[in-house]
């Protein structure tokens, strides 16, 4: 039996704690914060019954057959396909940019996806060297798309104009040529009945697993000697494990601002994007879309979201200069493997990963190292 170490309740460190619980090892779990999953709690607000996310939406999507099987034993599956809209002047739109966008922004009619290439082939920019999302942008759909939906977007949500984003942020939203306004393509779309936190409480209800929350690791580590586990696993921020030696990773947060009206519905779509600078928030979220109550009622909670610099570290900033911090790290970080320490997760790697990659690179780190 081996003693093993995970830093973070989440969903990376709740799948290695999970598969390391069930082959027979002694597993510790701590967590900084007062609840379990991470980013992905969510609880059911008292006053209305709605389920509401804590830190913004959380859906489920995968093409991998060996996550979803996996998820599985945890939890009952709801379908759910994701739409999202952006608000352009009096327009709302689909995103991504689709048949349906370009007609509607454009007024025109266009029936297929070859009428489609053809005409923003008039508006777009052949450049030899695609870099930033602004490049990409331009060379997928043009100026005036760019303009009114992704410039001040990302200006908003990054602080940064997108030629100083590397073309990886944009590309998460891939044009496509039909009038398929779904967000997600994923051949499995859905979420758990019982929400995440209720998930991630199953994934770690073994008795081979402890957990400790509102344990900071940093404070643990002072007054624990980590060589008494085989094997560490840390889902935090890697800058910070190794006390910001080579300077501080940029990482972009949000500000949540919940709002509950007397309204049976705030919105008409259950995320709706406002680029306009004369928005300060980026999206608002309205909750109910997810998870719908049996009966109507005329109550809904939203939340308007405010990208800034403090708070928790949602997302890594995507330019040259973390790109170079990232890779000092990752020498340090490769370096303590020989000792059994391993840094997962979004954080850990510092990447943007979708919750099934998170939880496929766990599966696949505990194969590694088993």
């Amino acid at each position: 039996m081996s003693r093993i170490l995970i830093i973070g309740a989440g969903l990376s460190g709740a799948t290695l704690a999970e598969r390391f619980a069930n082959r027979g090892d002694s597993v510790l779990v701590i967590d900084k914060r007062i609840h379990l999953a991470g980013n992905c709690y969510d609880h059911l607000d008292r006053g209305t019954g709605i389920r509401v996310s804590n830190y913004g939406a959380h859906l489920f999507h995968t093409n991998s057959q060996e996550v979803w099987n996996f998820l599985q034993t945890f939890s009952k599956w709801q379908n759910y396909e994701h739409q999202v809209l952006v608000k352009v002047k009096n327009q709302l739109l689909n995103l991504p940019i689709n048949l349906n966008t370009v007609n509607q922004f454009f007024r025109l009619k266009l029936k297929n996806a070859e009428e489609m290439r053809s005409f923003l082939a008039k508006k777009t920019k052949k450049l030899k060297d695609v870099s930033s999302s602004e490049d990409y942008v331009l060379s997928q759909v043009g100026q005036e798309l760019y303009e009114a939906i992704f410039q001040n977007y990302s200006l908003k949500q990054w602080a940064l104009d997108p030629s100083e984003l590397d073309s990886a942020v944009i590309k998460r939203n891939p044009l496509r040529f039909d009038a398929d306004n779904r967000y997600f393509t994923d051949r499995y779309q859905a979420l758990p009945v019982d929400g995440f936190e209720n998930l991630v409480k199953k994934m770690l209800t073994h008795q081979n697993i402890e957990l400790k929350l509102k344990t900071d690791f940093f404070k643990f580590r002072a007054q624990n000697d980590l060589s008494q586990f085989d094997q560490v696993f840390y889902t935090g921020a890697i800058d910070q494990y190794f006390d910001y030696a080579y300077g501080h990773l940029e990482y972009r947060s949000l500000d949540f601002h919940f709002e509950e009206h007397d309204l049976e519905f705030y919105q008409s779509n259950s995320a709706i994007n406002y680029p306009s600078l004369n928005y300060p928030f980026t999206r608002i979220i309205e909750y109910k879309y997810f998870y719908p109550p049996a009966k109507p009622i005329a109550k809904t909670i939203i939340s308007k979201e405010y990208p800034t610099w403090d708070g928790e570290p949602y997302y890594p900033v995507p330019r040259e200069r973390n790109h170079l911090l990232m890779k000092k790290y990752l020498s340090e970080a490769k370096k303590l493997q020989a000792q059994g320490i391993y840094f997962v997760g979004r954080l850990g790697t510092y990447r943007y990963l979708n919750m099934d990659q998170a939880i496929a690179e766990a599966l696949k780190l505990f194969e590694r190292v088993k």
